[in-house]
């Protein structure tokens, strides 16, 4: 049974379109149907159900999609095993990062990371929308936030530690808040229909409902708002690390946590935890931003700057930047 047939039927079985496969293996749609055909013939068993507009998996389809994960998944566990003993991480990685995290971070990382893995090729794509890695072929996922239930392994690359901002425009006008109940009084910034904001000091947790002029389901969109001075946000430090260091916002309720267990995550199937190029991104990520964090890695903030305002300014062709 040739190998190159189970890694078309289990994309097949993934995504539910000949043409999309064909793409994305370099193969025409009728190519990948004789492919799948073929590997019918020999099982004796029909593995889609096909009409002119729709493929959908059978039973027998998805029994033996079952064994056929399995075996590539060894497969490549076994060429790991090799490649982790006689070579550099080579190969290819496809990653999806949210829009304002990966403009300012996941681009200079990744920029940072080919020069360190010049034989690993890699593309991001940045939007918003949580993708689905196996339908969309992603290697692994870039997130924030805190996590919900899922099959997909997480690592840790760094705590997402949340805080409250205004410009010094703002707060020249309507004042400093210095406890959260004082944000009744105040103009926030809200971030989707999160009007609750908790916060934690010496173990005792307070809640302040609020309110502003201003609602938005994209944080970099109310973190100019801030900047512009028309209220209080509630955003990540990554999120606006650039604009605290830069003076454009001041940190405000210092003496009080952000309740929130967010942190930065990277998501990836099981079956790839194994292959030395996903190890190598891993690793380089977690690093790469404990070191953001402490400010070592990134030693300026106009470098940010400049990559915050094109996701395409990347010093290398083979880093491919997309934006959904």
């Amino acid at each position: 049974m040739d190998i190159q047939d189970m890694r078309i039927f289990a994309r097949v079985a993934a995504v539910q379109n000949l043409s999309a496969v064909g793409i994305e293996l370099g193969l025409t749609p009728g190519t990948i149907s004789k492919r799948i055909q073929s590997l019918e013939d020999e099982l004796s068993a029909r593995l889609f159900d096909r009409t002119t507009r729709s493929i959908r998996i059978t039973e027998e389809g998805a029994a033996f999609l079952a064994h056929v994960e399995r075996i590539l998944s060894e497969i490549e566990a076994a060429r790991a095993s090799v490649d982790d003993k006689v070579s550099r991480p080579k190969g290819k990685l496809k990653i999806a990062a949210p829009a304002c995290l990966g403009r300012r971070y996941v681009a200079p990382a990744l920029c940072d990371f080919v020069r360190a893995f010049p034989e690993i090729d890699v593309q991001v794509d940045l939007h918003d929308r949580q993708v689905n890695l196996q339908e969309d072929g992603y290697d692994v996922a870039i997130r924030t936030g805190a996590l919900s239930d899922s099959s997909l392994i997480a690592k840790r690359l760094a705590p997402d530690r949340h805080v409250v901002a205004a410009s010094s425009a703002y707060l020249a006008r309507a004042g400093r808040p210095l406890m959260p109940q004082d944000l009744v009084h105040h103009q926030c910034l809200v971030l989707g229909e999160t009007r609750q904001w908790s916060f934690s000091k010496d173990g005792v947790e307070s809640t302040a409902r609020v309110n502003g002029a201003l609602r938005s389901n994209n944080g970099e969109l109310l973190c100019r708002a801030a900047v512009d001075g028309l209220g209080l946000i509630r955003a990540s430090e990554l999120e606006v690390l650039c604009e605290l260091r830069s003076g454009k916002l001041v940190q405000v309720l210092t003496d009080y946590e952000v309740a929130t267990n967010a942190a930065l995550w990277a998501l990836y199937p099981s079956a790839k935890h194994l292959l030395p190029r996903m190890r190598a991104l891993l690793d380089f990520l977690a690093e790469w931003f404990r070191d953001a964090k402490s400010g070592t890695t990134i030693p300026a903030v106009s470098t940010l700057a400049v990559v915050a305002e094109s996701a395409n300014v990347v010093p290398r062709a083979k880093v491919q930047l997309g934006a959904g």
